[in-house]
């Protein structure tokens, strides 16, 4: 059936992209099996991007990169809703046979470096028109890297192709799930075009412990479901998996991480303390097995979408890619609404009102703190405006400020592994406000005008190191932005602006020490973590530590 199945794939992109992909530097060859099979192998990329995103197959043909000078890099697309960059590496087997050999993957994985380090002068035209997109992941401190490699053959990575792979996306991951790896084989492409790829509705079998159900005015279904399942419905179906939600996976989301820890730390717990998951199915039907036992039911969903809990999705399956066997002992709450009898506007109802409930963000509870309040009256007397408060009057202005600038400020001025912090998730800052790191920002000893000139010189050097970032381009330019808040504590700590003074430094003088500082981080980034990606680099407190020993 092996070869069958790639006739069947071929067939599907033959008749969804003629016509569609560029092929313009084949026009002189004369075989047309090399035409063909040129055409095959871009037209597998767009299938494997379709596959992992919401994106529609015909629309992907600028993301196809294949083509002389490409670096081993055959597709790039960002998602802008998940904030996540792909990079594909695609081989057709005309005969269903083979995968992916170590050259060409050592070579992929030298173009995905060149990539992620902003150096696309050596690429061809068809890459460097992906700039806009490259940079719109490189910039992004909270982007995801997504390394494919889809082949038509039967046969898995051979362990040294494996072993590449997987280190390089290790050595990326330092301090956080940035890069992934996706491995798309003939069964997972047969099953993508199968399925009409992007935007086919969803079906899945659901199993549901401790089920019930509700009738009227709307059939709907709820029970626990193994958090295992979840994770594996995010490795089958990708985005599509929430495609009537408003939102995909936020990226670098704070509540992401404490789900993750919850699952990998305390599973049993995670049912108590996660607030599920609302999915609506076109229909829903419980198949016999199991009989009336409420205990546990298998339910055969169609045109299923998880429209409230997408982060939750998310976490469980980042979780489960670190520490399958904890993720397995944990259960989620879960509730399939029908909407068969419903109409289709009621399933746009339930995805709007579950999502417009309002949350607790862990910032909100700073306003519980006494201290905040003295500072805020203290800056009052001298007509300064702190908004400290969630959904006060905020944001920069000349005499005013918001409890985001005042944690930046705080954090830049103290030691490295604040403004390390700071950049890694502002939100562990606030994380309790009866200890540190809290408390060694905002207690007793810190008083309004203080924090008003240390907010006053950070945004001086922000103004100053926005002009010196497009004075650098390539990796350097990606240390000035990912590096910012290393440069602003090291230019904080040249400023040296001590308690009852007023930041008071002549603009050249600002100049001067972001300059000095900007060009004394980029050298030693050169000269101690030259492979190092800067957005993963400035946010690991090692490595932020070994460098501050030089300032």
């Amino acid at each position: 059936m092996s070869k069958l199945h790639v006739t069947q794939i071929g067939g599907y992109l033959n008749a969804k992209l003629t016509g569609i992909l560029d092929m313009a530097d084949y026009a002189s060859h004369s075989d047309p099996a090399q035409i063909q099979k040129a055409f095959l192998t871009r037209a597998l990329t767009a299938l494997a991007i379709s596959n992992l995103t919401e994106a529609k197959l015909e629309s992907l043909a600028p993301s196809v990169t294949d083509g002389a000078n490409d670096g081993g890099v055959d597709g790039i697309y960002f998602d802008p809703n998940e904030r996540t960059l792909y990079l594909v590496q695609t081989k057709w087997h005309s005969d269903g046979n083979g995968s992916i050999d170590l050259g060409d993957t050592l070579k992929f994985l030298d173009g995905v470096g060149k990539v992620l380090n902003n150096e696309l002068a050596g690429f061809n035209a068809r890459i460097r028109a992906r700039q806009g997109d490259i940079q719109s992941a490189l910039y992004d401190a909270n982007a995801k890297f997504v390394l494919v490699v889809a082949h038509t053959g039967q046969q898995g990575l051979a362990p040294p192709v494996s072993e590449a792979l997987n280190n390089f996306v290790t050595s990326q991951n330092d301090t956080s799930e940035i890069m992934s790896l996706r491995v798309l084989t003939q069964v997972d492409l047969h099953k993508a075009v199968s399925a009409g790829v992007a935007g086919a509705p969803i079906a899945l079998e659901v199993h549901l412990t401790n089920w019930g159900q509700i009738r009227e005015p709307h059939v709907a279904f709820y029970g626990q479901v193994c958090a295992a399942d979840v994770a594996r419905w995010m490795t089958d179906y990708g985005g599509r998996l929430f495609s009537s939600n408003i939102r995909q996976v936020l990226s670098g989301s704070s509540v992401n991480e404490d789900i993750v820890a919850t699952l990998k730390e305390r599973p049993l717990d995670f049912w108590y303390l996660n607030n599920g998951i609302t999915a609506i199915a076109s229909d829903v039907a419980k198949k016999p097995i199991g009989g009336i036992s409420t205990e546990s039911g298998i339910f055969e969903c169609s045109g299923f979408s998880v429209v409230n809990g997408a982060q939750t999705v998310g976490s469980i399956h980042a979780a489960f890619s670190v520490a399958p066997q904890q993720v397995e002992k944990a259960n989620v709450a879960l509730r399939i609404i029908s909407t068969t009898a419903s109409g289709p506007t009621f399933g746009t109802e339930v995805t709007r009102c579950t999502n417009t409930q309002n949350a607790i963000a862990k910032r909100d509870f700073v306003a519980l703190d006494p201290e905040q309040e003295r500072i805020r009256q203290e800056l009052h007397f001298d007509g300064i405006e702190y908004a400290f408060k969630a959904g006060a009057t905020s944001g920069p202005g000349a005499a005013r400020f918001d409890l985001t600038e005042a944690t930046l400020a705080q954090a830049c001025s103290g030691d490295i592994d604040m403004a390390t912090q700071a950049k890694r998730e502002i939100g562990k800052l606030w994380d309790d406000i009866t200890k540190p790191p809290y408390k060694a920002l905002f207690n007793a000893g810190i008083n309004g005008p203080d924090l008003w000139q240390r907010v006053r010189a950070l945004r001086a050097i922000e103004k100053e190191l926005q002009l010196i970032m497009k004075k650098h381009a390539g990796r350097d330019a990606l240390i000035c932005v990912h590096g910012n808040r290393f440069i602003e504590w090291a230019a904080m700590k040249a400023l040296s602006i001590k308690a009852g003074e007023a930041f008071s430094a002549p603009d050249q003088t600002v100049q001067q020490i972001v300059d000095s500082a900007a060009s004394n981080v980029i050298a030693a980034v050169r000269k101690n973590y030259p492979d190092s990606y800067p957005a993963s680099l400035f946010k690991n407190l090692t490595k932020c530590r070994s460098l501050a020993k030089a300032f």
